[in-house]
């Protein structure tokens, strides 16, 4: 892909999903694409574990519930998706970093992710052991992480600590996924704070409506929503209370512009199929 086209396909993608120009363009890849689901087979897996903590909560969610990190999705985060890293752009990385690696075997958080490095307050670079994966959380507006990386004090597991036996074990409890499941898992990450500029869905990190359509009335479960996302191998199923609607997410995974390339619609009468290849992601109403 030419430098151009490169530009003009990130000056596309950020207007779906907010990011700087800098941060879209970073995340462009050569294959002519948008470059949301262009991921390294490793980063892919580590965004589709992402998915079962962010997108479980409650009474009716599946075991990652316990992980706690769908408390993120009340964080105004902008996601930045890349070949090898996802971004978390955030006005408190610190706050945001906690929630994402364990401080001890009594706060477990993601299993196996490890703080590699950080810049105290500004940025944080996180390794996922079990996947190779690479989560960057940071306030800087372009996405990276700027200052010398150092060893910091908070209290969050470097990569000098091997996996502690509970993580090993809630790791490899997690269910086996497709390839084409994990990228369309992943693809519900790297669109939860996403908007289509023509106004057709929105899903607003997964805590309000960006479009503030039936006026301001708030949906049903809006205050405690509950969440499940769950399945084995290429069948996959979420459905939850609150924002953002069924629809409006499976827009955002098939949409023309920033869809997950070869994805189809199903529409029926419980809600939506989103199918790639051999996979189905089933959202319910």
């Amino acid at each position: 892909m030419s430098n151009s086209a490169k530009k003009q396909a990130a000056r596309s993608r950020m207007k779906y999903s907010g990011e700087l120009y800098k941060a879209a363009l970073a995340g462009i890849p050569n294959d002519r694409s948008h470059g949301l689901d262009s991921f390294a087979p490793q980063q892919r897996q580590l965004n589709a574990v992402l998915a079962l903590g962010l997108f479980n909560r409650g009474d009716e969610g599946a075991p990652p519930k316990r992980w706690m990190i769908s408390t993120l999705t009340w964080y105004t985060i902008k996601v930045s998706s890349r070949w090898n890293r996802l971004v978390f752009i955030a006005n408190a990385p610190m706050n945001v970093a906690k929630y994402l690696v364990p401080d001890s075997d009594a706060y477990l958080r993601v299993p196996g992710m490890r703080l590699r490095g950080g810049v105290f307050g500004c940025g944080y670079v996180l390794e996922h052991v079990p996947t190779g994966g690479e989560l960057v959380v940071t306030d800087d507006p372009n996405g990276k992480v700027v200052g010398r990386l150092a060893a910091t004090d908070l209290q969050m597991l470097s990569l000098d600590t091997p996996l502690l036996p509970e993580e090993k074990r809630l790791y490899e409890a997690l269910p086996v996924m497709a390839a084409d499941a994990q990228t369309l898992l992943a693809g519900v990450v790297v669109r939860m704070s996403m908007a289509d500029p023509g106004r057709r869905w929105a899903t607003g990190n997964w805590y309000w409506d960006p479009l503030q359509r039936m006026g301001h009335t708030e949906v049903e479960g809006y205050d405690d929503p509950q969440r499940r996302l769950w399945g084995e191998g290429d069948d996959w199923e979420a459905q939850w209370t609150g924002y953002p609607y069924a629809q409006d997410v499976a827009l955002a995974l098939t949409d023309p512009e920033v869809g997950v390339r070869g994805a189809e619609l199903f529409t029926g009468r419980r809600g939506y199929e989103v199918s790639l290849g051999g996979s189905v992601l089933k959202i319910r109403r």
